[in-house]
């Protein structure tokens, strides 16, 4: 009887899926993609420190105050050189001020596709119009919460948000505060329901970069230069509600966090879009990610889509 239960669960392993997704609660393994994502941070950041100690991997952060948010922004040839704003977005950003070269939302995630050998990632409403297919969607994700999602998900994953007011948000997933070493004795109170729940990584709205900047750019330039309304930052995946604290931007409204080891863990509430889709990139070459027949244009002159800072 024994041999013939080892012999069914030995059969039970063989068939598993290859490249299913690791549990929530399962150590990160070293991962370029992951590595060049952190890289866009701070200084200091604990999820750079973090990763180090459980992967034991040494990343390092490409900019001291982390690379910082411009509307349009695209081209990392050009990050943290003066510019003069080409066009003006919904909130903060006006044509002919000049800012600090930064990526915005999708420009961020095209970089990290692109650097990573991945098929191109060309608009956030075109990867949501994608005919639906197996090797792209991960099912069930539309209507996983928490600790089920992160369960469902490795870190790369793209979600490309549409937001009820025609603006639209792209992030990566990159893991639980539990694979990043984080115990329940090292969490504040507030966050020790949330250690399985899916961390995502994006350029967004941040006051830490207009801080951090404001500073920065005072002592190195003699001429006028706005700082950034955002940056790269790490998100938790919850309601709003959860987080203890807030701040109101008078440009982009309300924003809702945690602090952890310091760190303004901001909250966002995928519940509040109006849709969103997960979506497991494919490699290079893959024909699921139909190849622009056009020569896109430069990041410099190209009208992006109406994205959240």
């Amino acid at each position: 009887m024994r041999r013939l239960l080892i012999t069914f669960f030995c059969f039970m392993i063989l068939l598993l899926p290859v490249g299913a997704p690791a549990l929530s609660g399962a150590t990160l393994q070293p991962d370029p993609l992951l590595e060049d994502a952190l890289s866009m941070l701070e200084s200091g950041n604990p999820f750079i420190s973090h990763y180090n100690q459980v992967t034991g991997n040494s990343v390092k952060e490409r900019f001291p105050l982390g690379c910082p948010y411009l509307w349009g922004g695209k081209g990392e040839r050009n990050l943290i050189r003066i510019i003069q704003a080409w066009q003006s977005s919904p909130g903060y950003y006006k044509q002919g001020e000049y800012y600090l070269y930064g990526f915005d939302c999708s420009g961020y995630i095209q970089w990290l596709l692109s650097v990573n050998s991945r098929a191109p990632f060309y608009s956030i409403s075109g990867t949501l119009a994608l005919p639906e297919h197996p090797e792209l969607d991960i099912a069930g994700a539309s209507e996983a919460q928490g600790a089920e999602l992160s369960a469902l998900l490795i870190p790369g994953d793209i979600v490309a948000i549409s937001h009820s007011r025609g603006s639209y948000h792209v992030a990566m997933y990159i893991g639980t505060l539990r694979q990043y070493g984080y115990t329940a004795d090292q969490l504040p109170e507030e966050l020790k329901s949330f250690a399985d729940y899916p961390l995502i990584i994006h350029c967004t709205v941040s006051s830490d970069y207009y801080i951090r900047y404001e500073d920065y750019i005072e002592e190195a330039y003699e001429m006028y230069v706005a700082p950034p309304d955002g940056g790269v930052i790490v998100s938790l995946l919850v309601s709003r509600d959860a987080a203890p604290y807030r701040e109101i931007n008078p440009d982009n409204g309300e924003t809702a966090y945690f602090l952890l080891d310091g760190y303004r863990l901001q909250a966002y509430d995928l519940a509040a879009d109006r849709r969103f889709r997960w979506v497991r990139w494919p490699e290079k070459g893959s024909p699921l990610i139909p190849l622009r027949t056009e020569k896109p244009e430069p990041a410099e002159t190209s009208q992006p889509e109406p994205s959240d800072p």
